[in-house]
């Protein structure tokens, strides 16, 4: 993530239209590590005539704000929904570089040459995917310097 103290002023400058009771279910050292650490330089004001997917904000900045949302702003019920569409969009990702790969070509390649056989067997027992929401939630974490 580049320029996080812009994407913190994003954060908090979208954080001030949140309504108050929404606002206080974000924890206060959260919004007070947003609040510190962001670039007090760099200015980016929110347009209330456009909704927020029209916004001009990062990447960044939305996976920011989609973090703060799945852990402080969802009911458990709202929690499970969204975990279960990142699931799937996970699965499609995961079936769209399967068919990119065509493995039988791979293994086909791979049975040719022993090395890259060994090679592969190796890579495939380090291989571990985390979530996307296990990535996103300890970056935060250690980029927000909170113990959760």
């Amino acid at each position: 993530m580049l320029e996080y103290d812009k994407r913190l002023v994003e954060i908090d400058e979208i954080l001030n239209y949140l309504s108050k009771a929404d606002l206080e279910k974000i924890p206060e050292d959260v919004r007070q590590a947003i609040k510190e650490n962001k670039n007090n330089e760099y200015v980016w004001k929110y347009d209330e005539t456009k909704p927020l997917k029209e916004q001009d904000i990062s990447r960044d900045t939305i996976i920011l704000l989609s973090y703060l949302n799945m852990e402080y702003l969802l009911n458990e019920k709202q929690k499970e929904l969204m975990e279960q569409i990142h699931k799937e969009n996970e699965k499609k990702v995961e079936v769209q570089q399967e068919q990119q790969f065509q493995y039988e070509d791979l293994f086909k390649k791979a049975n040719n040459n022993q090395n890259t056989q060994n090679e592969n067997e190796e890579a495939s027992l380090t291989n571990y995917k985390e979530t996307f929401f296990t990535k996103l939630k300890k970056y935060i974490l250690k980029f927000l310097h909170i113990k959760h």
